[in-house]
């Protein structure tokens, strides 16, 4: 009797250690199959990720299992009947349940156009009646295939989680020891500056379109007011002509060829996942804020580690893994990113159907939503959570901005001023919509402006305001970049060329902290600088339209190695720009319009030499500059 119990026990245990390696696997199929963060690993490097992360949840699971055998064992000693050790299959039904959940959820929302996301109020019940119908059908179904009959073959079950165990143990060492690299992030534990960082940006917007920069019409007094007190920045260039790219250039202070962070599905690996402004300054205390957009401008979805307190509706500890020595932090940083996301997917439902928050549009966004349900939170709400943050808030804290409604190319504006009477937006009146928008976003900041004041704020912050890209996605027309200083000690206009990747390096430099080497920007705050400085952007990228649920969505090609999906990369030398396309190796070239600082021809570069100056910044990176057969 004793012997047959413990195999029952033991089955069991092994059944929720091969759930565990299944569940693993069919996610990391799913990931696997689409655009992810796995485009651009390797094989060898996806499949480690899937086997150590398998190990970690097999362990959690085999933890799950014993509480419960010693709670049986507690309250049931001497019960040897299916209905005592039914409680053993408790771990891996949960699990199964689960499983099925998200299969069903993802077959559902695809193919047929709805799922647990698109379900509001009431709706949501009868998938919870739902859920707990198919829990009890999985554990009645476990129930009868965990008895004293099945148990006595088990050894081949046995077999095969040594051997997972093993293959798991094995990618383990090889994740240890083929790590690379350290990062740095904090000499010291907490900071005595109690400088708040504001860094505010509105989608797509070019300096032409802003009052300050000589628009013709009054469309963002805000922000004009701000100019009159801050030093600004009349040549800056945007980094990528894509909001995720230039998102983490200006929050890591890096070019997006340098950490391959160009569009979705790319997000930072290795060093570049810990060496970012947020993680430096939550590593001193500071409270890191972020109202953006998922899956797009989401620091925690890009895998920017240990850097954020509030991201888009999520609050993180990050205590989990703290604890842990660098090298193990980022050694395993790929398989952590890998678990939050699986986490997410399980979170997010279950979050949503119980009705404490929202379910991720990053979901949607990859299974095909329209536009709406893609970019989820209006402005309205983006900016509400920003007051309440600023009002609460008792630390200096880092909070970063990227408002949507002028984001090209069907704008909403709440309110008609260019557009009033003018009906449906055509090509035509497209840009008075946008201007309407611009309107609206130039208030959403100056409520913020206005909740710095109430609370007695505003003189002690740092408000840096700019965009990610010009209309369109353009990284050829100037971009407004202000910087307004708590001590008003450095002020007015600078006309030489500045870039996003030197946001980062000038908070840490009005703050007195070092610019670590890593960042490739330079201070805002030096005064030697360098009109024929280079700035290197992506332009353009390989994308295709692929259908969706809903809508179409934007998938990029070839978003690995040797090119990373982009196809232009453009130079900008002072008032000219040099694209050259790398698929077909042609060189444009062309001036910024309005250039408030021009220098003469013979300074700038020479086509020939744009092109090799182009070449060597994506070698030097591990960028092909182009196929073999495209070469000149």
């Amino acid at each position: 009797m004793q012997t047959d119990r413990l195999r029952v026990e033991l089955h069991t245990a092994i059944g929720a250690g091969l759930g565990a390696y299944l569940f693993v696997g069919l996610e990391w199929l799913f990931f696997v199959t689409k655009d992810s963060f796995f485009t651009v690993l390797h094989w060898p490097e996806r499949i480690v990720i899937a086997l150590v992360t398998a190990l970690l949840l097999c362990i959690a699971m085999l933890g799950f299992w014993l509480l419960i055998a010693a709670a049986r064992r507690l309250l049931i000693p001497r019960s040897f009947d299916k209905w005592a050790f039914s409680f053993l299959t408790l771990p891996l039904t949960l699990l199964m349940t689960t499983l099925l959940v998200l299969m069903i959820d993802n077959f559902s929302y695809t193919v047929l156009g709805f799922g647990i996301a698109s379900t509001e109020g009431v709706q949501s019940v009868p998938y919870l009646v739902g859920i707990l119908i198919l829990f009890l059908v999985v554990w009645r179904k476990l129930r009868g295939l965990y008895d004293t009959e099945h148990a006595l073959h088990f050894a081949g079950r046995l077999y095969l989680l040594i051997a997972l165990i093993t293959a798991s143990l094995l990618a383990v060492f090889i994740t240890l020891f083929s790590a690379e690299g350290t990062f740095e992030i904090a000499d010291e534990p907490s900071t005595s500056s109690k400088v708040n960082i504001l860094l505010f940006a509105s989608d797509g917007i070019q300096a032409d379109f802003i009052s300050g920069y000589g628009f013709e019409d009054s469309v963002t007094p805000n922000l004009d007011a701000l100019m009159t007190e801050s030093l600004v920045f009349e040549a800056a260039i945007a980094n990528a002509g894509r909001t995720t790219g230039s998102t983490v250039a200006m929050l890591s202070g890096k070019y997006p060829t340098t950490t391959k962070v160009i569009f979705p599905p790319h997000v930072l690996i290795g060093t570049d996942a810990f060496e970012h402004l947020p993680g430096l300054l939550r590593a001193r205390d500071y409270r890191v804020f972020q109202e953006t957009i998922r899956y797009y401008a989401d620091g925690p979805d890009l895998n920017m580690r240990e850097g954020f307190d509030y991201a888009n509706l999520r609050s993180f500890e990050n205590s989990p893994v703290l604890w842990l020595p660098d090298q193990l932090r980022l050694a395993f940083t790929q398989v952590i990113h890998f678990a939050a996301q699986v986490g997410d997917r399980v979170g997010d439902r279950a979050s949503h159907l119980v009705g404490l928050k929202p379910m991720s549009r990053a979901f949607m966004a990859s299974t095909g939503g329209g536009s709406a349900r893609v970019y989820g939170r209006g402005d309205r709400a983006r900016v509400d959570a920003a007051l309440d943050f600023i009002a609460e808030s008792e630390r200096p804290f880092l909070m970063h901005m990227h408002l949507m409604d002028t984001h090209c190319c069907r704008f909403k504006p709440k309110q008609a001023r260019f557009s009033e009477g003018l009906g449906q937006q055509t090509p035509k009146t497209r840009e008075a919509f946008f201007l309407d928008t611009v309107i609206e976003s130039d208030g959403y900041f100056g409520e913020i402006i206005d909740a710095l004041k109430a609370v007695g704020k505003y003189e002690n912050t740092l408000i840096l305001y700019s965009s990610d890209h010009s209309l369109g996605w353009g990284v050829k027309d100037r971009i407004p970049l202000v910087l307004r200083l708590p001590d008003q000690t450095i002020k007015g206009h600078v006309t030489e060329n500045v870039q996003l990747i030197d946001v980062a390096p000038t908070v840490l430099d009005y703050l007195g902290m070092p610019v670590p080497d890593w960042m490739e920007g330079v201070s805002l705050l030096q005064s030697n600088r360098d009109p024929m400085r280079p700035a290197f952007s992506v332009g353009g990228i390989d994308k295709e339209r692929s259908p969706g649920a809903k809508a179409s969505l934007s998938r990029l090609i070839g978003a690995g190695p040797p090119q990373y999906g982009i196809s232009t990369m453009v130079l900008t030398v002072c008032q000219r720009w040099y694209a050259l396309n790398l698929a077909t190796q042609d060189l444009t070239l062309g001036d910024i319009s309005n250039h408030p600082r021009p220098c003469q021809s013979q300074r700038l570069p020479s086509p020939q030499l744009a092109r090799e100056m182009i070449e060597e910044h994506l070698k030097v990176r591990g960028i092909e500059p182009a196929a073999d057969d495209a070469r000149p």
